[in-house]
């Protein structure tokens, strides 16, 4: 018995240790995103199409799993109009990118520290949308279109930031991710024998208020 009470007693400190607390974060950020331009090409030539830059607004919760590791599940709205360039003419549709996934945190601190830097992957979904008017008529319309639709893509992330602390339940938050889809080639469709091929990387820095409870 005094056995058992001691092994016990040896694994509730190795919990205590490995999960000081379960702890809770709400947040919201916010900041602004960064496409790569991928090239479009047909036996013309070539032209320049993505993304453009646009503000992009958050919020998350995440829970404190271990003593150096929390989960979190985010959500992301962005300004994203689609644009196309090339031979002196660019043209511009508006869009907007939504993006929900679960990261994966590592902190090179423990909880109760002040500064908490730390990198995170991720996996989830984007939702793109054109949400422009469409003409009868589009420039640079023989390399690809720019559309009125929707779009569903599977994302990795990887990113890294800092967290400091203002109070003990307020925390300053900065960061930078990088979200990785393969190109949404139905909101931005390559014209008939044109071809467009490559990954989106959309960069999106950001600063954020965290709650902690």
């Amino acid at each position: 018995m005094k056995s058992f009470a001691i092994c016990l007693s040896v694994v509730l400190s190795l919990l205590a240790h490995l999960c000081p607390a379960q702890k809770w974060e709400l947040g919201g950020v916010t900041g602004g995103g960064f496409d790569n331009s991928l090239t479009v090409s047909n036996s013309t030539g070539s032209a320049s199409t993505g993304f453009s830059p646009g503000v992009a607004v958050g919020g998350f919760i995440g829970q404190n799993l271990f003593r150096q590791i929390s989960g979190e599940l985010r959500y992301t709205f962005q300004f994203s109009n689609l644009k196309l360039s090339g031979g002196g003419s660019d043209v511009s549709f508006r869009g907007e990118t939504h993006t929900v996934q679960y990261n994966v945190l590592w902190h090179a601190r423990p909880m109760r520290s002040r500064v908490r830097p730390f990198v995170g992957v991720g996996a989830g979904m984007r939702v793109f949308r054109g949400t422009g008017v469409e003409n009868a008529y589009q420039p640079l319309s023989d390399f690809a279109l720019l559309t009125k639709t929707m779009e569903y893509k599977l994302m990795a992330a990887a990113g890294g930031g800092v967290k400091y602390r203002l109070t003990p339940k307020l925390a300053l938050r900065v960061e930078l991710w990088d979200y990785a889809t393969p190109f949404p080639s139905r909101v931005i469709a390559a014209s008939p024998g044109a071809h467009i091929g490559g990954w989106l990387h959309d960069i999106v820095p950001m600063v954020g208020l965290t709650y902690v409870f």
